[in-house]
């Protein structure tokens, strides 16, 4: 199943890093394509106790668009990035956590045909700014690095306001939740 990454899931070091710390096995994030959501623009609406700051999520808005990468992830995969997103449902299947699964049209970068992906939307209608750490931004930004996003996005990824923050939190000292 292909799966559209765009915020520290760009980083396979920062998801190692937090499967390491809650006993998950990591997905396989080798091998990723870079690819385009167009009508959504990033931000950073949403408060993470683990990164101390605010965290990526995708809101639509014609026009804009999200540079990412595609990675060709199993169900297994895609359960551990559920639970790193806090991504819950309830009862009935219905999306509750702090990141809902969204099927979206992802344009590859070069060659090759849009095609469906799964990404994460953030679930809180609050569209505000809150600054993401330094720290949290750099992971981002090793991430575009790393997968051959443009310079471009970079630039746009390193004009956002941020603060000093911390490094993220590890088990048994804050909240696990709001992992993006």
């Amino acid at each position: 199943m292909w799966y559209f990454a765009y915020g520290s899931n760009l980083n396979a070091k920062a998801v190692t890093d937090w499967c390491r710390h809650y006993g998950h096995r990591p997905p396989s994030l080798k091998g990723g394509k870079p690819a385009v959501l167009d009508n959504y623009r990033m931000g950073f609406p949403i408060y993470s106790e683990y990164w101390g700051g605010g965290i990526a999520d995708i809101v639509y808005d014609p026009g804009k668009y999200v540079m990412g990468v595609l990675f060709d992830l199993s169900e297994t995969d895609l359960s551990v990035l559920d639970q790193k997103v806090v991504r819950k449902l309830d009862a009935s299947d219905r999306e509750i956590g702090v990141y809902k699964r969204i099927e979206v049209k992802i344009a590859p970068l070069g060659k090759g045909e849009p095609l469906k992906a799964i990404t994460y939307q953030g679930l809180s209608a609050d569209r505000y700014h809150v600054p993401p750490t330094q720290h949290y931004m750099d992971l981002l930004i090793q991430g575009a690095f790393a997968h051959g996003l443009s310079i471009m996005w970079v630039s746009y990824l390193q004009s956002f306001s941020t603060h000093a923050g911390r490094k993220p939190r590890v088990p048994g000292t804050g909240d696990a939740a709001h992992k993006l």
